[in-house]
């Protein structure tokens, strides 16, 4: 289970790999990979949306 977890968020990372600037498309695609991936791993769902949307917020600037 940690393993898949692992790989999932270690793929939604790279896509900000190479990337110049941080776009709010690019942060909200990755947001969305960490929650599917969180939630996949029988996070709790209303957690794992709080915790993307703290980091969503942080991320942006919000």
């Amino acid at each position: 289970m940690f393993e898949n977890l692992n790989d999932k968020l270690e793929q939604a990372f790279k896509s900000f790999t190479g990337e110049g600037k941080l776009t709010e498309i690019n942060v909200a695609q990755s947001i969305k990979e960490i929650r599917r991936a969180l939630v996949s791993a029988d996070v709790n769902y209303k957690i794992a949306k709080e915790f993307t949307d703290k980091v969503k917020n942080r991320a942006t600037g919000s």
